[in-house]
């Protein structure tokens, strides 16, 4: 058929000028780089916190300061907490400022004889000191929630046995020799119960519910955005090259052979399509490559958004350019109604917000009805059943648009 030779050459002849490839495939393609660059690395998940680097220093020789080293170096803080035994808190707190440590935790000497005295003497209070890095913003606070929930767990066991003593004391005359000591046993015995952190009494089993959800890479989104932008251009310069020729008096010459009209537009109409379907592809795969872009599960739907999104898009180059004036006029209605599409249609930012009248412009451009279908695969790591509605509007911008435009493109030039 003589309408895919001239869609062919048409074709090769677009992909023989670097110009034009510089358009169609290295812009959107930087465009994205530079704007990933801008937002951050998206090609690797964010690192969790873990690892903070903490140093202990126990100057306590009882039980409460071993209380808290017990609970630092207990296997469920390994991961999160990097904890370095030191007997030497000036050099641990110089290392904060060293940027070496993120925490240092001091216990004073006598803490568990103040807390818990020997024999008749009066318990009094002590504390520990939690030096922190202040240009650290995250683990500080952590660290610090940890170390209270310690703090907070020793007072309410310590607060436990003080009061059942204070109860009972009054009653000891009536309780008898060996009754009268049950405070001082209830209190002994749940300070040496508290101290048992590796075998605690309560446990917190934590249950994901769901399926993990994958970290968003923002590639996905504007990789094809990017891609839908410059391949309406594409399809409007594309498209507006009849008009060139019907200024150079080359479209006439063909016109002049036994081709009949009909085909030699839809050639020309054609070629504008294959171009932007290989602009498409050759997009897909290297972004896949240079950036790591999932394009999705299914391969099929890809095939058929790309197929569909680069169909409306040359039918919209196409009638357009067959009802402008000239060349000039073409240029200048291509590129504002791409900018127009590519800002209203999702190129540059999600429309999911969009609301009223601006979602119902939205909704009237290719772009919107491609990223929808293309982000549902993307995105969503949607299939087929996520790209009805997308592809079914697009087949109909298509199929309407190249409709009008052969049938006014014949109407200029059969004379």
């Amino acid at each position: 058929m003589k309408a895919l030779e001239i869609a062919f050459k048409d074709t090769l002849t677009r992909f023989r000028d670097w110009k034009a490839l510089v358009g169609m495939l290295a812009a959107p393609l930087m465009i994205s780089a530079l704007i990933g660059l801008a937002f951050g690395n998206f090609s690797s998940d964010e690192a969790p916190i873990e690892n903070i680097r903490m140093a202990l220093v126990n100057l306590d020789d009882g039980e409460l300061g071993q209380a808290y080293e017990d609970v630092l170096t207990s296997p469920d803080l390994e991961n999160l907490i990097a904890l370095e035994i030191s007997e030497d808190a000036a050099a641990a707190k110089a290392r904060i400022e060293s940027g070496e440590l993120r925490a240092v935790l001091v216990i004073p000497a006598d803490f568990s004889e103040t807390v818990i005295p020997d024999g008749e003497g009066e318990s009094g209070t002590a504390s520990v000191e939690l030096h922190t890095d202040p240009a650290a913003s995250v683990s500080p606070i952590i660290v610090k929630s940890i170390v209270e929930r310690i703090s907070a767990s020793i007072n309410t066991m310590l607060l436990a046995g003080s009061v059942s003593g204070d109860r009972i004391a009054p009653y000891a005359p009536l309780l008898g020799a060996e009754m009268a000591t049950l405070g001082e046993a209830i209190g002994a015995e749940l300070q040496s119960e508290r101290f048992d952190f590796q075998e605690p009494t309560l446990s917190l089993e934590m249950i994901a519910t769901g399926e993990d959800e994958e970290p968003f890479d923002p590639f996905a989104f504007f990789i094809p955005g990017m891609a839908v932008f410059f391949l309406m251009f594409s399809m409007f310069e594309g498209s507006r090259s009849i008009l060139q020729e019907e200024r150079n008096w080359t479209l006439q010459r063909l016109m002049s052979t036994p081709t009949p009209t009909w085909q030699i537009i839809l050639g020309k109409m054609g070629g504008t399509f294959l171009t932007g379907l290989l602009q498409f592809i050759v997009l897909v795969l290297s972004s896949a490559l240079l950036f790591g872009v999932n394009w999705g599960n299914s391969i099929l739907g890809l095939l058929i958004m790309v197929v569909l999104t680069v169909f409306a898009a040359s039918g919209l180059g196409a009638m357009l350019t067959a009802f402008s004036r000239n060349e000039n006029h073409a240029g200048v209605v291509g590129s504002a109604v791409s900018l127009v599409f590519g800002a209203l249609g999702g190129s540059f930012f999600p429309t999911d917000g969009l609301t009223g009248i601006v979602n119902l412009a939205s909704k009237l451009t290719v772009n919107r009805w491609a990223m929808d279908g293309l982000l549902a695969l993307t995105v969503e790591r949607g299939g087929l059943a996520d790209i009805q509605t997308p592809a079914l509007v697009l087949a109909v911008i298509g199929l309407v648009t190249f409709g009008l435009a052969l049938m006014a493109f014949q109407k200029r030039f059969v004379k």
